[in-house]
């Protein structure tokens, strides 16, 4: 066995175990409520009615994130769904960003201390960034994804996770409101793809025409890897459903491949926490009462435009690159998305 896999078989027994250990105090917990449940008068016998089916195994909402995907979660609240993820899902390579500085987390969300405990006791701890904008990740150059030995020759996140984005409440207005996190969402999905300004474009569009030449422009990695996915979680419904996450996406250069309903209960510890933190006096509010929706999309090669081209042609000495598609080198980003899981 090589050091690498030797290094990952040892990860993923100790988050075995970590799981383990979190199953059987729950079951200690359920245990000392059992004798108060005894003491309930028992039940009238009702009336036995037809149950509808079990769901089938094929039926469920996938869970896209893979044991050893390298993910990159931002804009987390109290890391509950890190915590999920690392722990329950024994997803090995998590790095996990929020906007909130850490004295910001801590204080809105009074949960975050023992989570955090738990993700930095792990073995390799769970990297935990914050004061992290989500509209300028490829900025940062402490989320650049390192690898092991053995992926060699890929570099880029395989996934960039988002979970419930929003802008927090700016407004009453909800034309503005939704102006405003459309307006975080694009620039999200800029960022993740490093195409934010022209120059950065300009730059992987060269990267994509001289794959076989050098060029000054060419990048050295990608910040998201050539076929990663970004997954988006968005409550369904109004105003959400205003938002055309779809379209957003797919004027922003990212394939639409599939969407689902949210299934909650398969992230065993995550608790939805409201961009604003906790209610005052305390109240509950409950996002898992809601229903939700996850969005799968993407990362493809870029499509220059009229304006582009020219650029490029100029940059190439005055030749131009022979079009991969028709209409010179355009092609509609009308790609169907598959709707699953309902």
């Amino acid at each position: 066995m090589s050091k690498t896999k030797t290094k990952r078989a040892r990860r993923e027994l100790k988050r075995d175990g970590a799981r383990k250990i979190a199953a059987h105090q729950r079951k200690i917990a359920k245990a000392t409520a059992a004798p108060s449940n005894a003491a309930k008068p028992p039940a009238k016998k009702q009336k036995v009615t037809s149950q509808p089916a079990p769901v089938q195994a094929s039926q469920k909402a996938p869970v896209p994130y893979g044991k050893y995907d390298h993910i990159l979660l931002v804009g987390e609240g109290d890391f509950s769904f890190t915590r999920s993820l690392a722990l329950e899902h024994g997803c090995a390579n998590v790095t996990a960003t929020s906007y909130d500085s850490e004295a910001d987390v801590r204080e809105k969300y009074p949960e975050f201390e023992s989570i955090h405990d738990e993700l930095v006791g792990l073995s390799p701890p769970v990297p935990l960034h914050h004061s992290i904008d989500a509209t300028k990740l490829s900025s940062y150059k402490q989320l650049r994804c390192t690898r092991e030995d053995d992926d060699e020759g890929v570099d880029g996140w395989d996934i960039i996770g988002f979970m419930f984005p929003h802008t927090g409440g700016l407004s009453t207005d909800v034309n503005r409101q939704v102006r405003s996190n459309q307006a975080l969402l694009v620039d999200f999905f800029k960022s993740c793809l490093e195409t934010s300004t022209p120059k950065q474009r300009l730059n992987i569009l060269a990267s994509q025409a001289h794959k076989n030449h050098p060029s000054p422009l060419r990048p050295r990695s990608q910040f998201l890897r050539m076929g990663g996915r970004i997954v988006v979680t968005l409550f369904e419904g109004d105003p959400y459903t205003l938002w055309n996450i779809r379209d957003l996406a797919r004027h922003a250069g990212l394939k639409v491949v599939e969407s689902w309903k949210f299934d909650w209960s398969q992230y065993a510890g995550y608790k939805h926490v409201r961009t604003l933190g906790t209610l005052e006096n305390g109240g509950v509010w409950k996002g898992e009462d809601r229903n939700a929706r996850t969005y799968v999309f993407e990362k493809i090669p870029l499509i220059a435009d009229s304006d582009e081209e020219k650029e490029l042609e100029k940059q190439n000495g005055g030749r131009r690159e022979k079009p991969k598609h028709k209409n010179g080198g355009m092609r509609r980003r009308d790609d169907s998305d598959s709707e699953g899981g309902d």
